[in-house]
């Protein structure tokens, strides 16, 4: 999910309790009764508290986490995401791949109906990833279906969108044609943009649909209450006409938005929350704690700086000299970062593919492709070598001094991070004066995609994949919000996601990491773990690092 935010989520997403990006989720209870725990387990109803606001219940312009965390429990594509990141059957419930793995086919189960009783069939996945690539539609995500016949011609308007490599074989039988294998094909499927929308709704609303509780089909467990668009709370409510509805446990989940993480312990402590984040020295204060759960994530927070449309040309010659992009993460002290301010268990990077989410013949991504030289890792701290590095490009652009806006999100992490940024930039990088925006999430992603900041922290929640992260910096990548660009990291790219050698297609990849990080085409700052209070009567929750979850799909309370 994307971003990053972080967006993906999945952001952030995320599609993901884990939200990034682009804004860390937290799920929290706030039942009727007075002492939600028990009521919770007696009820199955449930609150959840989210670090943002909804944005949108359109599977096609799904670019955070807080979307991405709905629409992954509101709808369900062919398959789902189980623990591990196993690829369970969802709508399909079984598929065959061809020999020369060009050919899917995707047997559509008989039980599976919308909301409202329409029966989901293999044309409705024809309309719905044709409406994706369709460019009129504007998807963020089109770029995601590239490896499908067509896909790439249609997305650029150079064929129609009924050439798509994807058509119904009667009702029930759903044929996908390649280009060329795809190795991570089957788990991308498990994403939003992949997911069906209900024809007759978008027919009706438009370029309205999925922008409040009513225009939109549902596919999956839940269906969206007391959504109109806006608002900090909304509930999601069992969907009984869910293919899989006796997996479904907890008939109520009514999310509530909250930002401070003072205010989310205050709520847990209390009986009103049953999951909360923890922060900082909340962390550590609360370890012994019953309810404590940390979680490794495999996503990461990062900054990017506008190289295309800044506030001002001064600043958009600077961004554009990677002396001054150098400079600007050589001066932060990511270990001092992650120990003494964040303090809750995230890590210093090594890239900007985070570790633990992939791996080749026993090697992580990250580690085989981390830089050691300084001067390239993209993630080294070098006082003097960041002022030597300032001096010289500012020396570049003919500047004394420069005035830089660094945006954010609007919530406490957020804070924490800005706030160390303004003060290791101003202190370390002579004639920098840095002022800092923060805006809601949902205004934040907005500059984003319109190209209004200087510098914005983001982020990614990934799939289980580095092509996740890396795909997003080829040149005209819908999230290359920067617009850096360079054409041998495109070439290596281009190469990794078509080849099916597995052995080229890693060490593609690797290099085109290489080129970003000695590039400073991105800036990372950490790698997220994310820590909760999570009420113990909450059973089979799946977190997994990466990739996509089950949501609240098999989920359960405790009696005792």
């Amino acid at each position: 999910m994307h971003t990053s935010s972080i967006s993906r989520h999945r952001f952030d997403h995320v599609k993901k309790v884990v939200s990034v990006a682009v804004a860390v989720g937290s799920v929290a209870l706030m039942t009727a009764a007075c002492s939600s725990k028990t009521s919770a387990s007696t009820t199955s109803k449930i609150s959840v508290a989210i670090a943002s606001d909804l944005q949108t219940l359109d599977p096609a312009h799904c670019i955070e986490t807080t979307s991405g965390e709905v629409i992954n429990n509101t709808e369900e594509g062919l398959i789902t995401i189980g623990q591990n990141n196993k690829v369970e059957p969802g709508i399909a419930k079984s598929w065959t791949k061809s020999a020369d793995g060009k050919t899917y086919t995707f047997n559509i189960r008989k039980d599976a109906y919308w909301a409202d009783g329409t029966p989901i069939t293999a044309k409705t996945f024809v309309y719905s990833w044709q409406r994706e690539v369709n460019p009129k539609t504007a998807a963020e995500n089109a770029y995601r279906f590239s490896g499908i016949v067509n896909a790439d011609a249609i997305t650029s308007s150079k064929k129609d969108v009924s050439t798509l490599g994807v058509t119904a074989d009667g009702n029930y039988k759903l044929v996908v044609k390649m280009d060329h294998p795809m190795a991570t094909f089957e788990q991308m499927l498990g994403n939003a943009e992949f997911m069906p929308v209900e024809k007759k709704m978008v027919e009706k609303y438009g370029d309205k649909y999925g922008t409040d509780s009513t225009k939109v089909g549902y596919s999956g467990p839940y269906t969206v209450k007391k959504w109109n668009g806006s608002g900090d709370s909304w509930t999601l409510a069992k969907n009984n006409k869910y293919w899989n509805k006796g997996n479904i446990h907890i008939d109520d989940v009514t999310y509530q938005v909250v930002k401070e993480a003072t205010t989310g312990l205050n709520m847990f402590e209390s009986g009103q929350l049953d999951q909360t984040t923890l922060i900082g020295n909340q962390v550590q204060n609360e370890k012994n704690n019953k309810d404590f759960k940390q979680v490794k994530s495999g996503a990461n927070y990062f900054v990017q700086v506008n190289q295309k449309s800044p506030s001002s040309d001064m600043a958009k010659k600077a961004f554009n000299n990677v002396y001054i992009r150098k400079a600007l993460s050589l001066a932060i002290n990511r270990k001092e970062f992650v120990n003494n301010v964040l303090n809750d268990g995230s890590t210093v990077p090594l890239g900007v593919v985070t570790q633990g989410i992939s791996s080749y013949k026993g090697k992580d991504f990250a580690q085989a492709a981390y830089n050691k030289n300084t001067a390239d890792s993209g993630v080294s701290y070098d006082k003097k070598l960041a002022q030597d590095y300032w001096d010289k490009g500012m020396k570049q652009i003919g500047a004394t001094s420069l005035d830089l806006t660094v945006t954010s999100d609007d919530d406490d992490t957020h804070d924490s991070i800005v706030q160390y940024l303004q003060n290791t930039w101003t202190k370390n990088l002579k004639g920098l004066k840095l002022t800092i925006k923060k805006v809601p999430k949902a205004t934040r992603v907005k500059y984003l995609q319109s190209g209004n900041f200087d510098i914005i922290v983001s982020g990614w929640s990934p799939d289980a994949d580095p092509a996740s992260f890396l795909d997003m910096f080829k040149t005209g990548n819908s999230y290359n919000f920067g617009d850096w660009s360079n054409a041998t990291y495109d070439n290596d790219m281009n190469t990794a996601e078509t080849t099916a050698d597995d052995s080229t297609r890693w060490n593609k990849m690797i290099d085109a990491e290489q080129i970003l990080m000695k590039d400073q085409g991105v800036i990372p700052l950490y790698q997220l773990s994310t820590t909760y209070l999570r009420n113990t009567k909450i059973k089979n929750y799946v977190d997994n690092p990466a990739g996509g979850t089950p949501g609240w799909r098999g989920v359960y309370l405790a009696n005792k």
